[in-house]
């Protein structure tokens, strides 16, 4: 039995010998031996031997040489070939413990690409980069780029007119000026060229010019959009609304959807009163852009119309989003908000109209006013005083500081707005009247006098029941005379102004009782209309006080 093991064994080893040397020749193209029609007809023959059952005896001798040779064994099991014949030489082992280092192999200079050659120059092409120039830089930069314009395209009438119109749109008239003139030779009737000229006038201040200009587009193109809009402009400053409603008409025959004309014909539709045409132009509108804040802010002015003052306020608020460093949306914002009692933002809205124009009148009005209805006096002092500074034509404040002064009982600054808003006035009884009496109530009585014989005696008629007044202040004679003539005067707005100063007479007098009398029955008056009836509303809240 060890016998026949250790034949097997050779056998087994003599197999693995023939399998890989069979690869070998197989891989490399080599013959098969005579006998083997192929490496699988070898293995199977190898392994065929185990198959038949064979006496041992037969075996013996036949198999009983080769243990005596001696090279056999070697060649089996050679000890360093097995691992060379598993991997294949390519393959490079996981890891190397040591690997030998490269040789260092300088790399070849790398030899710069061609430049590409420059693409040739189209107008098409200049007016695509000079529109990404527009969308990624400044009108200064888009200027500029005009200098890559090749000589032989000088003259190109595209490129000069964009040139044109961007120097109008920069501001750099003259140069725009040179460049149409020279347009206009060439194509003496182009109305884009003739439209520009007429900016360029604009611009200058030559409005006859530009008027002329506008004519002859007209006489060109009678239906032209930009000159009949800018027609239409020029009638609405006027406040000729009904023939600048006419030119925005023919500027809409032109082009339907010009947002400038729909604007134009909006607004003085408003102005009109044709209510109807201006909410469906200023609807048309925000069709064609939703984010129109002027359509947004003549949308909500025509639902104050409509007393709709929640409606109104959704309206302006979209205003305010698209364009919230407008002044006039901020006031009309303030406005809404007040309407429905929403007094701190109201309040807010016209700060932040100041905050814009800190140097315009009108916001300061609207919050002194707010500030007044809610009694904070010296706030309201303060912005009617800034209202007058930025805008001493506006002679309301001089009245409204007038009567704020009086309020606080400050007499002599009183005194002061109202000889301001008589100066502006001079016919007016009621401010010469008042006057007078903040010179009594200041305990001035001597300069009161003064007063009331130099101006009010001498202005006044002597047959009107002011002058008997302005007589009983002076030197104090039958008060109950001027009480009958007030109480036969049957306008009731007259009737309450002259029951006042008959009031501030007695007050001037210390006689409380009847002065409260008479100023209580001016505030019991319907629809009062005199600035007086606030200085009796005053006076008998401080009586109740006492």
């Amino acid at each position: 039995m060890k016998a026949l093991k250790k034949i097997f064994l050779c056998i087994l080893g003599i197999s693995y010998l023939v399998l890989f040397f069979s690869c070998e020749t197989t891989n490399s193209n080599e013959t098969v031996p005579e006998g083997i029609s192929s490496v699988e007809d070898s293995v199977t023959g190898i392994f065929s031997f185990h198959v038949p059952e064979v006496e041992p005896e037969q075996v013996v001798p036949e198999v009983e040489p080769v243990p005596e040779q001696e090279p056999e064994p070697v060649e089996v099991e050679p000890e360093p070939e097995p691992e060379i014949a598993v991997e294949p030489e390519p393959v490079v082992p996981d890891v190397e413990p040591e690997p030998e280092p490269e040789p260092v192999i300088e790399p070849e200079p790398v030899q710069p690409e061609p430049e590409p050659e420059p693409e040739s120059f189209t107008v098409s092409s200049f007016v695509e980069d000079l529109h990404d120039v527009l969308a990624s830089g400044s009108l200064e930069d888009s200027l500029l780029f005009f200098e890559n314009v090749p000589e032989e395209y000088a003259d190109d009438f595209s490129i000069n007119y964009l040139q044109a119109a961007l120097n109008v749109s920069s501001g750099n008239f003259s140069q725009a000026a040179e460049i149409t003139e020279k347009l206009a030779e060439a194509e003496p009737e182009n109305t884009d060229i003739l439209m520009l000229q007429a900016v360029i006038e604009k611009a200058n201040g030559n409005t006859k010019k530009k008027q002329t200009i506008l004519k002859k587009i007209i006489e060109l193109e009678p239906f032209n959009t930009d000159a009949n809009t800018e027609l239409g402009d020029e009638q609405m400053l006027k406040k000729n609304f009904k023939t600048a409603n006419t030119y925005y008409l023919k500027a809409l025959s032109g082009d339907a959807n010009n947002i400038d004309a729909l604007a134009g014909y909006g607004q003085s539709s408003y102005y009109l009163n044709k209510l109807t045409d201006a909410e469906k132009t200023f609807k048309k509108m925000l069709e064609l852009d939703p984010e129109n804040a002027f359509a947004w802010s003549y949308l909500s002015k025509l639902r104050v119309e409509a007393l709709d003052y929640r409606g109104a306020l959704s309206y302006i608020e979209k205003a305010v989003q698209y364009a919230p460093e407008y002044y006039d949306y901020w006031i009309d914002y303030g406005t809404c908000l007040k309407n429905l009692g929403k007094y701190q933002q109201a309040e807010e809205a016209w700060t932040k109209a100041i905050e814009l124009k800190p140097g315009y009148f009108l916001s300061y009005v609207y919050r002194g006013g707010l500030y007044d209805e809610q009694e904070r006096l010296e706030e309201a002092v303060a912005d009617y005083l800034m209202a007058a500074k930025t805008n001493p034509n506006y002679y309301y404040a001089y009245e409204a500081l007038g009567i704020l002064y009086w309020g606080l009982e400050k007499w002599s600054d009183a005194r002061y707005w109202f000889q301001k808003i008589a100066s502006v006035y001079p016919s007016n009884d009621s401010y010469q009247m008042i006057i007078a009496v903040t010179y009594y109530l200041e305990g001035l009585t001597k300069d009161g006098k003064n007063y009331v014989s130099k101006t009010c005696l001498k202005t006044l008629d002597k047959s009107s029941v002011e002058y008997t007044l302005m007589r009983l202040f002076y030197d104090n004679v039958a008060p109950g005379t001027a009480a009958n003539k007030i109480q036969s005067e049957t306008n009731q707005n007259k009737r309450g102004k002259l029951l006042f100063y008959l009031a501030a007479y007695y007050q001037c007098r210390g006689n409380d009782s009847i002065a409260q009398k008479y100023y209580i029955a001016v505030t019991e008056l319907e629809n009062p209309s005199f600035f007086e009836y606030r200085l009796a509303e005053w006076a008998v809240a401080k009586y109740q006080e006492m």
